[in-house]
């Protein structure tokens, strides 16, 4: 071996150190860099070289790789837990607020306003003549019926907050993925398939990372050092190509579905997790459930209360009545989707009283109605024509609702409806409307609280319809599947309740998942300063060393050279 290949020996070993050395530093400067991950070198003994028979010395050594520090699938369970962790926290965030908003337990909640609604029935019905108790009647009405439209209201806030977070949130995964297929090809076009570029392989984890926190993403990477990112088994990027998401808001048989797509194509993407996969749920099992319980709450509400009211007497009758509700088209079946009602009509019959104001005298007529095959022109007509009840008049108004009108000096009042069509048809309703938007009590009743239905049977005085309406929320209903209006409506906020508690303890169960798992991603390719100072040292030493090792063989160049 010549003193030359000495010298080189020397030389790689200076080389090696020097950029060991290098990375070790460029560690410890990005200790605090976030989606940094440590380098590593790895050296390796230059080939031998044949000296003498059987003899090989070695020629220094090389640098064999420096290499990022990373374990893939460590990486890829990281990158779930941050898609639960998120998602655990939409569900806590959202859940939190449905609750508030509902505000159960307090004074000022939907139970107590029921039950000081119900409350005011009983009193009325130990006070049947009393005008002040009448008037209370009307006034927890409206605020039983305020309290609803008002959360229904703050319900459709929430609705509105969750759409525009998903438009910023899809907005926000758009821009990562443009700057990941970007980098893919800037990483194509430097490593060439050869070496690692690992500073821009940094910066695209972290991207991953951050699309991770908004969508459950899986990824694959080519040869050429490109990562596929996929949400299932859909491709959101391939190589140098962003497939862009969207949102899509659709109306399908009257209600709004939210999806996400793949902008390209169109293809819905099954986001389960993550802030976007969050916000999805919480609308459609959230948010949308507790608005449908609470118009189904509200529409029952309105027509059981209206329907045992609507067969009571108040302290006087009516001149003329024209009912709450619509239809749009007359000569439509009521119970058809044509006629447009909120409530079905039974087959069944009601009776009209006429009542001549002066004398007293009362006559009655039974009025049959089979909602499947009656539009409001024939009821119209079995009231005129079929039954000819005399002294009244019935029509339809320019908005097609029914018309009661009464001669000079008669009224009409109702009783004994077994289909359930002066209900259904707005007769001598306490309540109008048909959900938790619309509800409010009968601005006829609002103007004469007189009308407020306390008497049954056309007796002076009596309660009955009072008692009945005081009972009225503890009657189970099979349009609430056997529960009563203050069952269905503690089911209802009960269910939310439970679900909140599971997601505060959800939250911390993730949290603790996803810090564990970010503790050992961190063992793997965190920078430990106290093995790079090691390192350095090492690194200097083996400089030193060689450094030496080259002032040693340059004397004995020196030496040889003096003697030639």
């Amino acid at each position: 071996m010549s003193l030359t290949g000495a010298l080189q020996i020397g030389r790689s070993a200076l080389a090696a150190s020097q950029a060991a050395m290098q990375v070790a530093g460029n560690n410890m400067a990005n200790v605090a860099t976030v989606g940094f991950h440590r380098r590593s070198v790895h050296l390796a003994a230059a080939r031998d070289e044949l000296v003498g028979r059987n003899a090989f010395v070695g020629q220094g050594v090389r640098l064999d790789a420096i290499r990022r520090e990373v374990d893939t699938a460590l990486q890829s369970r990281l990158r779930d837990a941050l898609s639960q962790e998120h998602t655990a926290l939409i569900d806590q965030r959202f859940l939190t607020s449905i609750e508030t908003l509902q505000n159960e337990l307090t004074d000022s909640d939907i139970s107590s306003a029921l039950s000081a609604f119900f409350g005011a029935f009983s009193e009325l019905a130990n006070n049947p003549e009393d005008t002040a108790v009448r008037s209370l009647v009307v006034q927890q009405g409206m605020t039983l019926s305020n309290k609803i439209s008002a959360l229904r209201e703050d319900y459709a806030v929430v609705i509105k907050e969750i759409d525009r977070e998903l438009g910023a949130s899809v907005t926000a995964v758009n821009d990562i993925l443009d700057r990941i297929s970007l980098l893919n090809v800037q990483i194509a076009q430097t490593e060439q398939g050869v070496t690692e570029t690992a500073a821009l392989r940094d910066q695209r984890d972290l991207l991953i990372d951050q699309l991770a926190e908004n969508l459950d993403v899986s990824v694959i990477e080519q040869a050429s050092g490109a990562t596929d990112v996929f949400v299932g088994s859909v491709p959101i990027v391939l190589g140098g190509q962003s497939r862009g998401v969207e949102l899509r808001v659709e109306t399908v048989q009257g209600k709004t579905e939210v999806s996400i797509r793949v902008k390209a194509d169109g293809t819905k993407l099954n986001v389960s997790t993550g802030r976007i996969g969050g916000l999805l749920r919480q609308r459609e099992e959230t948010v949308q459930p507790a608005i449908d319980d609470l118009d189904t709450f509200s529409a029952q509400l309105i027509f059981q209360v209206n329907r045992v009211h609507s067969q009571g007497q108040g302290r006087n009758g009516y001149d003329q009545v024209t009912g709450s509700y619509t239809v749009d088209d007359t000569t439509a079946t009521l119970n058809s989707t044509a006629a447009g009602l909120d409530f079905p009509i039974e087959n069944g019959s009601f009776f009209v009283h006429v009542t001549h104001k002066d004398s007293g005298t009362r006559t009655t007529y039974q009025i049959n109605v089979d909602g499947d095959a009656m539009s409001l022109d024939d009821l119209i007509n079995e009231i005129n024509v079929t039954v000819a009840v005399p002294n009244v008049t019935a029509s339809a108004s320019s908005g097609n609702a029914l018309v009661l009108t009464a001669n000079s000096g008669y009224e009409i009042s109702f009783s004994d409806d077994t289909s359930g069509a002066l209900a259904a048809l707005g007769l001598h309703t306490f309540f109008t409307g048909s959900d938790a938007s619309t509800i409010t009590v009968n601005e006829t009743i609002q103007n004469d609280p007189n009308l407020v239905a306390a008497g049954a049977g056309h007796v002076a005085g009596s309660n009955g319809t009072a008692l009945a309406l005081a009972d009225l929320q503890d009657v189970a209903h099979t349009e609430l599947g056997g529960s009563s209006l203050r069952e269905f409506w503690r089911n209802a906020v009960t269910s939310l309740a439970v679900k909140a508690g599971a997601a505060n303890d959800a939250v911390k169960s993730s949290a603790l998942v996803r810090e564990s798992l970010a503790a050992q991603v961190q063992a793997v390719s965190g920078v430990s300063l106290d093995e790079e100072m090691i390192n350095l040292l090492m690194f200097q030493r083996q400089f030193q060393a060689a450094a030496r090792f080259i002032a040693v063989i340059d004397e004995t160049l020196q030496t040889l050279l003096s003697i030639i």
